[in-house]
């Protein structure tokens, strides 16, 4: 590995002037294999994407939800994301997600042939993708099936996915090409122990 790849990007982040893309593109593609057109854009303010990087390591990997509830609150928030769609739809498979649950969750709706807890997940989820508080019945339902970090990550994960499709709709990221999309559905699969 060349030095250039042992750096992140944010080690630069004090300096001025132009970031070193070509060099942001080989560090994350050394790192993750693929280097999707977000990560790309956010390249350019080099101090800002590695802690945005750290937080959705945490959201996807640390969180104290299971995968299957982590994808459901993706899905949730990025169910409108002309960019972000592509990137989750096809995992909803590798945790057991039928088409019709994953429909009604595009449709802001909540399957009812999934367990209570994740009907809550979907709940919380909904609510805080719609700007709305969590009405004070539902938290008091909430409580007894969820510990306060487990609702806290479902906020936590719910609004970075959200702020994700904000930026990348915001700025008019495209849509990467089906090898990239591949290549991270790759790297999903063996960060959560499928491949």
């Amino acid at each position: 590995m060349s030095e250039t790849q042992s750096v992140t990007p944010g080690d630069e982040a004090g300096q001025r002037g132009a970031p070193d893309l070509a060099a942001t593109a080989r560090w994350l593609e050394s790192k993750y294999g693929f280097v999707s057109n977000l990560a790309q854009t956010m390249a350019h303010s080099p101090g800002a994407l590695v802690p945005w990087l750290d937080l959705e390591n945490y959201c996807r990997y640390q969180s104290d939800l299971t995968e299957r509830q982590r994808l459901i609150i993706i899905l949730i928030a990025v169910r409108d994301v002309h960019y972000c769609w592509p990137h989750y739809r096809p995992l909803a498979g590798t945790v057991g997600l039928s088409e019709d649950q994953i429909s009604l969750i595009r449709q802001g709706r909540v399957p009812q042939d999934i367990a209570e807890v994740e009907q809550v997940v979907c709940q919380i989820a909904n609510e805080i993708v719609a700007g709305r508080r969590v009405p004070q019945a539902m938290y008091e339902d909430i409580v007894k099936l969820l510990p306060p970090r487990q609702i806290v990550d479902i906020a936590i994960l719910a609004s970075f996915y959200l702020a994700m499709g904000a930026l990348s709709t915001g700025l008019c990221v495209e849509v990467e090409t089906p090898e990239t999309l591949r290549l991270e559905q790759v790297h999903h699969k063996k960060a959560i122990g499928l491949a």
